[in-house]
């Protein structure tokens, strides 16, 4: 073969190759058209995927530049696509607060995508300086140095969240200062507690976490058990008429303390219609009971004990003073505070505080009665607190004192007023609780005894005289009862008369008296009171004549009274009799003043209603 035919071969041979390699660029270059035409769509697909995701969402740079952005990232932020894609950087956007944090994520998570969190709350603001609060998602673009963020706004429910926190704590500070405890537990027989306000522990001395759940205390535990069986009967009867109930019993305390309990609450019914627990609350009502109780008692003994209205136990009297008294007393015997006697020397101050502690729930412990006036200061700490064996000479054995002998009981300190300061401030320091200790002892002690104290004095001036002590008088003046003198409440006579009469005539006829002498007893001044007229009487049963050994009974308002030893009927009663001269002596000074009522009153030493009442009464008006 020739050079020529080997040139045509090979001639033949290159463009068979080149034929080939067209062949081959002109299908590379159809697979690029594809390609580009895929990527178009890809590309086209993908920004209507990143600007309708339906949040704001960008794409951020390595140096944390954000390089593209939708239109609700531009309407979160207030700023164009044009203002931000290229210029602008992710932190710009973030507040200052919340800036640092999110430059070290950025850098953390192109280190390693697992450093940082892809989701996260951070706070950003707009270009007038809206602050929002939002839900950020993130991550890295595969194969790229790029992140893309999208952001959902959360202010309305970071509102809302703070808002029930705030709602959640003033609710929490309201049920932990409310006066009780707010519940809600099961509708079981045994009340399983699932939650109980922080006043639990203030009720029931219970915490919390020893009551609900798991803790092993259920609320009929807590009920006394004299109590649980009708507080069951009675929210079962009412839960189950779909009724909400009210109901007061009593329950025990961690420390073992017995207190009354007001209860309020209603069933909490499922959509289906089924009782599925209960809730309500609980309040201490220890307070309220008490003085019902002791209203209750005062009441008994008020219909007991006065059965008329002229007679208290052994005090004598109708007069509208002596009414008051009683009722001081009744009052005074419910409670355990200290009670001060005031009134003149013959006004009756021990019957009284016998009386006091006869109607006291310490009716049967000792009443030990103690005139202080007789005890010299310098027995005064062994006569009341007692003495040890060998305290001093003579002393062969322990004694108890006063406060010993009155455990539980009554100590009565008659003449309070004669007491001198020092001993004042022993007292005061047994008074407030702060016990004694025996002469010659060395331990303390602490005894409850209720103080009653009588004088004929006005403490209050020897309070500002610096007689007594401050913080003593107001430790003994806490209930005050005033005795009036026989003088002021002279109607009262005839009863009393009658009373002392019968009392020292024994078995004996009861001796008559005319109405001369009952003019003389009306007409006197009785300076000794009561004690006065008991001892007169007393003598005119044994020697039948009026003595009254300290001045003489006639005075510028003497009444003359006519009527005379014959007067008197035989088989007349002392009160007929009485009642007619009486009657008499109003009469006459009625008649004296001109029938001026207040003139007349304040001759007869009574009040002016007293005085009406017996002219209504004596058919004088």
């Amino acid at each position: 073969m020739n050079s020529t035919d080997t040139s045509k071969n090979a001639l033949l041979s290159e463009n068979r190759r080149l034929r080939g390699r067209v062949a081959e660029l002109e299908s590379l270059a159809h697979e690029l058209r594809e390609m580009q035409q895929a990527l178009r769509t890809s590309e086209e697909r993908y920004r209507s995927v990143f600007e309708n995701t339906g949040t704001a969402t960008v794409i951020i740079e390595n140096d944390m530049t954000i390089s593209m952005t939708n239109a609700k990232f531009e309407a979160l932020t207030g700023y164009s696509r044009e203002e931000i894609k290229g210029r602008m950087k992710w932190p710009e956007f973030v507040v200052p607060e919340d800036a640092e944090r999110m430059r070290t994520y950025h850098i953390q998570r192109r280190k390693d995508r697992n450093m940082a969190p892809t989701e996260y709350e951070c706070r950003v603001q707009n270009r007038f300086g809206e602050v929002k609060d939002m839900h950020v998602n993130i991550d890295m673009i595969s194969g790229t140095l790029q992140s893309v963020a999208s952001f959902m706004d959360i202010t309305a429910f970071k509102q809302a969240e703070a808002a029930l926190i705030e709602s959640e704590r003033k609710l929490s500070k309201l049920m932990g200062n409310l006066p009780g405890m707010a519940y809600r537990c099961a509708a079981d027989d045994s009340r399983h507690l699932h939650f109980v306000s922080a006043g639990s522990k203030w009720l029931t001395e219970y915490p919390p976490y020893e009551l609900i759940d798991g803790g092993g205390i259920t609320l009929m535990d807590l009920i006394h058990p004299d109590d649980r069986q009708r507080v069951k009967e009675q929210i079962q009867s009412l839960i189950s008429a779909g009724r909400p109930f009210q109901l007061e019993y009593r329950i025990i305390t961690a420390s073992g303390r017995t207190k009354w309990v007001w209860e309020e609450g209603v069933g909490v019914v499922s959509e289906a219609g089924e009782i599925i627990g209960i809730e309500g609350f609980i309040s201490d009502i220890s307070e309220h009971k008490k003085e019902e109780l002791q209203l209750r008692k005062e009441n008994i003994r008020l219909k007991t004990s006065i059965q008329e209205r002229y007679k208290f136990g052994d005090i004598i009297g109708k007069n509208p003073a002596m009414q008051a008294v009683y009722e001081r007393i009744a009052k005074a015997a419910t409670s355990d505070a200290n009670v001060i006697i005031y009134g003149e020397s013959g006004t009756g101050k021990e019957l009284v505080a016998r009386q006091i502690h006869r109607l006291s729930d310490n009716r049967d412990r000792p009443f030990v009665p103690v005139n202080c006036s007789a005890i010299p200061e310098t027995l005064f700490e062994s006569e009341f607190f007692g003495y040890k064996k060998g305290a001093f000479t003579g002393a062969g054995a322990d004694k108890p004192g006063y406060f010993d002998l009155a455990a539980d009981g009554t100590l009565f300190l008659d003449e309070l007023g004669e007491v001198g300061l020092s001993a004042q401030v022993k007292l005061l320091r047994v008074l407030e609780g702060g016990g004694y200790t025996p002469v010659g002892g060395q331990e303390i002690r602490k005894v409850h005894a209720r103080i009653v104290s009588a004088t004929n004095r006005d403490l209050k001036e020897d309070l500002k005289t610096g007689r007594v002590r401050e913080d003593f008088f107001y430790r003994i003046h806490i209930i005050p009862i005033t005795l009036p003198p026989l003088r002021e409440r002279k109607d009262d006579l005839p009863l009393l008369i009658e009373h002392f009469l019968t009392m020292y005539s024994k078995n004996e006829e009861i001796p008559k008296m005319d109405g001369k002498m009952l003019a003389q007893l009306y007409n006197y001044e009785w300076p000794g009171n009561v004690r006065e007229l008991q001892n007169v009487l007393q003598r005119y049963i044994t020697l039948k004549t009026l003595d009254f050994m300290t001045r003489s009974v006639a005075g510028e308002k003497a009444v003359d009274i006519s009527v005379g030893i014959d007067d008197v009927g035989d088989g007349e009663s002392l009160s007929h009799i009485m009642d007619r001269v009486e009657k008499q002596v109003i009469m006459q000074s009625l008649e004296k003043n001109r029938w001026h009522r207040n003139r007349t009153a304040g001759e007869l030493h009574i009040d002016r209603k007293t005085l009406l009442r017996k002219i209504k009464k004596l058919g004088l008006g």
